[in-house]
């Protein structure tokens, strides 16, 4: 009996121990399933708020701008209703702009600026120098156009107005960042009126108010989510923020390490992982558990971590207390084994008393047991339960494979994308849902996966089998590992990247080709035409480049509308194509301009030049025909330059060759073709640094008035004839021949028109203030867009007040082309200044389109007989018949007559027998200087 009862308790105390190990790693295995979904969970929440962080980032700097932006407006506006009428537009537009150009915010980054709608900087406070430039063109380092889509923008209606492109970075000249600019109209002075600001600083506000976000998160007492870039700079780090913004090789051996093992397992796709790092509190190294994973922005990488202390603490708390449970049932036991030994000794009459006792408390015990195991197994199905949930949650299609590459598990997107439950799913292998290809480029991955143990990442195109869509999904698997490190299946998680991928083919057209017409745009073009020359310049071969724009399609636009506008060039860019080869490239470069690019040619440049003019002629026929629209017909013409390519010219300065032979058609009468010549480009130059030179002239005040006597038939001086002359600083005296087309053509007959005005009136004041000069008058020629400014009228009578004089004193020589371009304008703006005093000759009388039945209903004082009829007098016939008619007809309207141009006696002595009253010309005096004038009239008069 005691034989039996030792062997009986030996075999129950083995068997209790071996259930009390059991228990305890159940309890270990559970504690580290939760802590690791603990981990994720927070990693999640983590990236959850990084990625909405990310996404306000434009939203918060367009609503920054258009506070601004409106602010800055707002004022413009307000200064301009304030003072209008008060003051000239001219100093209206100083005050707004001298008001807006020290205003800084955003941290004293951001500032406004101003530019008309045709591409000139009027406000630009970080380059003054540019301001008065006209600048369309300029781009960044993709070849996006910035003022031209600044211009576009300020179209858009009002909050809608932005434009994205890229400028020089204030940390570093250099090089460009992308920049997001917002801009609205303002119509009074036809600017538009801006700010805008680099990304990246938004970028970086962003990730600081995230940081400190993070920052503030825990997971336990030790645990939290570290942050460190791609380089392994320490971003943040709660337990050792002496490593933040530390460089790497300053850490010491410990932390470098840690921080190489997190960067691989980044490297990887993320993963869990242990390390040894410095404890806070003892300074010792302890292991740490941690999540790594990369953030999808910023170039971040994620570590949310814990001492594994912690989890040991907890972990032990748990153990000691299922210990502390076993002891009780251990004593009890010992006891019972002990007392039945004794009883064995004393005897076996209690034996099966003492038997059956031990035995109920056993089996009480293992119910005990039994119990406290089922309450773990609800506990642990009801986190797989969480976890199913958050697989099923998320918008990732997930799967688990065995080694045979078939589903052992699918969450619900699976279900969903391919049709079919979990059930139906399970154990089957790619080919029963994908077609061919399919399934077996996806068997290669798995086989990376599954035999070569390898993470891959890669993107997919699938083909469902139940109904034939293609799907593109961004796929990483991993092997999955046992306790032993053998692989066992794989877990995937894809992405459907299907709508991103066909808006990314979308907007890489819309980079490359025209909206309207599906052509090559400009940027495609430089592209293509950089790689034929390089082409051309390594086969020796010429090709050419033709530039086309289209004749009088404004005409078209205002009177039939845009959209038959958007018809036309719709039709050109399909005539134009078929006109060329299929290896050429035909693209809209703008507007109704379009370029084709004829690749190689020929190795001879005669060649080249014939074949291309053979191509412009073929076009020019093609655009001359019929176009219909909805049963309307309307007849085109084209003006084509052309240049040719052979490599040795940049892109730009190919299509500007282009562009100005182009111009040279046109002013040969359009519809027709016009090859580049080097002497064009000369011209030009020229022209661009007389320009130059003449802004410089104006602001510098570099000009000044000569006066060229008027006489009357007796030879007094009536007056005088104001001619504007440039002393240049290096080429001396330039006269107007030479200056005025350039100021006509850039605008700055305004400034200069408005000089020569000021500089008459104070001439004529200096004048009232002898009794020899009091009676003259001075003529001053005001050019066509002069007369037609708003504040012409205003600035005149302005500075008639300003100087005291009589506006009687004072004529404007107006030609026969200023008024014929708006003849009630003319008449009505004449008719008001000649109430106020102001007097009006006709210059150039005869040499336009002179019309009797307009010159009647001018309020004029003076004829002026042009010089061109004057030169032939008295011996040509015509020029004398023609004078005749000009001096008779001036005597019938009671108009004073000045013949310019008087060089001769004989053709002095001739008018004088026609009856002429006034004469101007060198047979009495050249144009001379203020002082010599004096001199001329004092001699006159006898008074030197």
């Amino acid at each position: 009996m005691t034989l039996l009862t030792l062997i009986l308790s030996g075999f129950f105390t083995w068997q209790k121990i071996a259930e009390h190990n059991a228990s305890i790693q159940r309890i270990e295995a559970s504690s580290l399933l939760q802590l690791q979904e603990r981990l994720w969970r927070e990693m999640q929440a983590v990236k959850s708020s990084i990625v909405f962080t990310h996404s306000q980032t434009e939203t918060l700097l367009r609503q920054g701008l258009v506070e601004m932006v409106d602010m800055a407006w707002d004022m413009a506006n307000a200064l301009y209703q304030q003072q209008q009428g008060l003051q000239t537009d001219a100093d209206i537009q100083r005050l707004i702009i001298e008001t807006l150009r020290p205003l800084r915010f955003f941290d004293q980054r951001g500032y406004y600026f101003i530019d008309e709608m045709s591409g000139r900087f009027v406000l630009l406070p970080t380059a003054p120098h540019f301001e008065g430039q006209l600048l369309p063109d300029n781009q960044d380092d993709t070849g996006h156009f910035i003022m031209q889509g600044l211009i576009d923008a300020a179209r858009q209606p009002v909050g809608e107005g932005f434009s994205s492109y890229r400028w020089y970075r204030p940390d570093n000249p250099d090089a460009m960042a992308d920049k997001l600019a917002y801009v609205r109209y303002f119509e009074p002075y036809d600017w538009l009126i801006g700010a805008g600001d680099y990304t990246y600083e938004w970028e970086l506000l962003q990730q600081q108010q995230m940081i400190k976000q993070i920052r503030n998160r825990r997971i336990g007492e030790t645990g939290y989510t570290g942050i460190i870039n791609t380089t392994g700079q320490v971003l943040l780090s709660i337990d050792s923020a002496h490593l933040e913004q530390q460089e790497f090789e300053k850490h010491d051996n410990l932390e470098q390490q840690a921080i190489s093992q997190m960067l691989e397992v980044a490297e990887q796709g993320g993963g869990f992982m242990r390390y040894l790092w410095p404890d806070p509190n003892t300074g010792k190294p302890s292991w740490k558990m941690a999540l790594v994973e990369p953030a999808d922005h910023w170039d971040w990488i994620l570590i949310s971590t814990i001492f594994e202390d912690e989890v040991k603490g907890i972990l032990q708390d748990e153990v000691q207390a299922f210990k502390s449970i076993s002891t009780h049932s251990w004593q009890t036991y010992l006891i019972a084994i002990v007392f039945s030994l004794f009883v064995a000794l004393v005897g076996s009459l209690f034996f099966s008393r003492w038997s059956s006792g031990l035995f109920k408390a056993y089996h009480a015990e293992l119910d005990a047991q039994q119990k406290a195991l089922s309450e773990k197994a609800i506990e642990l199905s009801r986190s797989e339960n969480n976890l199913t949930t958050i697989l099923n949650s998320v918008e990732a299609y997930i799967f688990i494979k065995d080694t045979h590459y078939r589903y052992s598990y699918v969450n619900r997107n699976m279900e969903k994308l391919l049709g079919m439950s979990v059930e139906q799913i399970l154990g089957q292998q790619d080919s029963a849902f994908f077609d061919a290809d399919s399934a077996t480029q996806t068997a290669e991955d798995d086989a990376r996966v599954i035999l070569q143990e390898q993470r891959v990442a890669t993107e997919e195109v699938r083909t469902l089998c139940s109904n034939g869509n293609n799907h593109v999904f961004m796929t990483v698997k991993l092997p999955l590992r046992s306790e032993n490190g053998k692989v066992y299946g794989l877990c995937g998680i894809s992405t459907d990247i299907t709508e991103r991928k066909a808006m990314e083919d979308k907007i890489r057209h819309l980079a490359f080709y025209d909206a309207l017409t599906g052509l090559a745009n400009r940027r495609l073009l430089i592209d293509r035409l950089e790689l034929q020359q390089r082409r051309n310049q390594r086969n020796q071969e010429y090709g050419a480049l033709l530039f086309i724009d289209l004749d009088n399609f404004k005409t078209l636009n205002d009177t039939l509308g845009h959209d038959t506008g958007d018809q036309l060039l719709q039709q050109v860019a399909h005539r134009v194509s078929f006109c060329v080869r299929e290896e050429d490239t035909v693209a809209r470069f703008g507007g109704d301009e379009f370029v084709v690019m004829l690749g190689s040619l020929s190795s001879s440049e005669p060649d080249a030049g014939s074949v291309a003019r053979k191509v412009a002629d073929k076009i020019l026929e093609t655009l001359r025909q019929e176009y219909r629209f909805e049963g309307q017909s309307h007849y085109s013409t084209p003006s084509i330059g052309i240049t040719l390519i052979n490599g040795s010219v940049a892109a730009d300065d190919l299509l500007k060759q282009a562009d100005l032979a182009m111009y040279k058609a046109k002013e040969a009468g359009r519809n027709r073709l016009y090859f580049y010549d080097p002497a064009m480009q000369e011209a030009i130059s020229l022209r661009a640094q007389m320009e130059s030179e003449l802004r410089v002239a104006i602001e510098q005040e570099q000009l000044l008035l000569y006066y060229q006597p008027q006489v009357n038939a007796a030879g007094i001086v009536t007056g005088a004839e104001a001619l504007v002359r440039w002393e240049h600083p290096q080429r001396g005296l330039v006269g107007p021949v030479e200056f005025i087309p350039v100021a006509e053509a850039s605008g700055l007959i305004l400034p200069l028109g408005h000089w020569v005005l000021e500089a008459a009136c104070q001439q004529l004041s200096d004048w009232t203030k002898r009794e020899q000069t009091r009676d003259l008058t001075l003529s001053v020629n005001i050019s066509t867009h002069q007369f037609k400014q708003a504040d012409f009228v205003d600035a005149l009578l302005a500075l008639v007040a300003q100087y005291a004089i009589k506006p009687e004193r004072l004529k404007l020589e107006l030609t026969e082309s200023l008024l014929i371009d708006d003849i009630d304008f003319a008449i009505e703006r004449m008719r008001f200044l000649k109430q106020q005093g102001i007097g009006f000759a006709l210059d150039d009388f005869g040499t336009g389109y002179s019309s009797l039945a307009y010159i009647k209903q001018l309020p004029l004082d003076q004829l002026k007989i042009d010089r061109c009829f004057i030169d032939g007098l008295p011996s040509d016939a015509n020029d004398a018949a023609i004078t005749r008619i000009i001096i008779s007809l001036a005597s019938e309207l009671n108009l004073w007559v000045v013949a310019e141009g008087v060089e001769t006696q004989a053709q002095r002595d001739f008018l004088l027998d026609v009856n002429c009253s006034g004469f101007q010309g060198y047979w009495y005096s050249r144009p001379v200087s203020a002082e010599s004038f004096l001199l001329y009239v004092l001699e006159q008069q006898g008074e030197t």
